[in-house]
């Protein structure tokens, strides 16, 4: 819970409760937004605004896409007129949509939207050169006049259990006696519970590390054998507290992240477990296959998992299940639904 702000307007006969009042009796919630993208400092960080309402197929309009000065994207999403846990899962859905676009084309969609290239967009504002734009690197900041505990709870427990960058900024309005106007900010999530990370991405010898510790190597090394088997390019990710991630090429041009192995175990696995997660409607895309066929092929070996935006989840126990799922994901990136 945010710390309750109590405002009294000081006079000379001493001091008056300025009640709080619903912002929308005053002014439309398309201004706030309208601040946000002129001034996005509001949200208490220096940020570059690098899109606006972007159309989301099968989401919505993302009300603001901007990035900081570490070249990490950031989704703002207003609360607007949804329930707050609707909410929250629209900006969660909105973070798995860019989790799974190419760097290529977020660049270009800034570069429109800015009206010049981003890496000098990026450079005029920051003073520095953006080094590398990875759209798996995000966050997610949900601005509301107020959430209640439930969705409170969601976005606490995301930060704290699966290392989910997302926070809500609250507004709250007061009108002063002189009619003077006064926008308040204050912040769900303390800064703490996101320490910073160092470097861009993991290595490998951190992820394989990691895989150690939970004792699924085994798992890992015969999942990681599907960038050769099926020509997908790996790569590192901080993604749910350490990641390898796989790319795949589309035969109209650009990539899309397929495939990724959770070696960090923070989707809720025992030890010795390991969870993968396969994009269904990105490998239908590279193949040309029926998305509802992929998904039938896999239900019929694998029975997936609940983890948010995710995809479809895998938790494999052993080595035969790893194997199994290596030979059908072989099958499935060269445009077949079933083995």
């Amino acid at each position: 819970m945010p710390t309750e702000i109590r405002v009294w307007e000081i006079r000379k006969d001493g001091l008056l409760d300025v009640e709080e009042k619903p912002f929308s009796e005053f002014h439309k919630e398309l201004e706030l937004e309208d601040w946000i993208a002129r001034k996005p400092g509001l949200l208490g960080e220096d940020l570059l605004v690098v899109g606006r309402q972007l159309d989301v197929p099968g989401v919505g309009r993302l009300d603001l896409l901007c990035i900081d000065s570490s070249g990490k994207l950031v989704i703002v999403e207003l609360k607007r007129g949804l329930g707050p846990r609707e909410a929250v899962a629209q900006a969660l859905d909105y973070a798995s949509w860019l989790d799974g676009e190419s760097p290529e084309r977020i660049t270009d969609s800034a570069s429109e939207y800015l009206k010049k290239d981003l890496e000098d967009a990026f450079r005029d504002h920051f003073g520095q050169d953006l080094s590398n734009l990875d759209t798996q690197d995000h966050r997610i900041i949900l601005v509301a006049p107020k959430l209640d505990d439930s969705a409170e709870r969601i976005i606490n427990y995301l930060a704290k259990r699966y290392d989910v960058d997302m926070n809500a900024v609250f507004f709250t309005y007061r009108k002063l006696t002189d009619g003077k106007e006064v926008l308040i900010r204050s912040v769900l999530v303390p800064d703490y519970v996101h320490p910073p990370t160092t470097g861009r991405r993991p290595t490998e010898a951190q992820l394989l590390a990691m895989s150690n510790g939970r004792n699924t190597q085994q798992l890992v090394e015969i999942c990681r054998t599907v960038k050769t088997k099926n020509s997908w390019v790996e790569e590192k990710a901080w993604a749910a507290g350490g990641s390898f991630r796989y790319w795949a090429h589309k035969p109209d041009g650009g990539d899309r992240m397929v495939f990724g192995i959770n070696v960090a175990g923070k989707l809720g696995p025992l030890p010795g477990e390991l969870d993968t997660w396969l994009r269904t409607e990105s490998l239908a895309e590279v193949t040309g296959s029926s998305e509802v066929k992929i998904e039938q092929a896999l239900q019929k070996e694998f029975s997936p998992t609940t983890a948010a935006a995710m995809g479809f989840v895998t938790r494999l126990k052993s080595k035969d299940e790893a194997e199994k799922l290596v030979h059908l994901l072989e099958v499935l990136a060269h445009g077949a639904s079933t083995p």
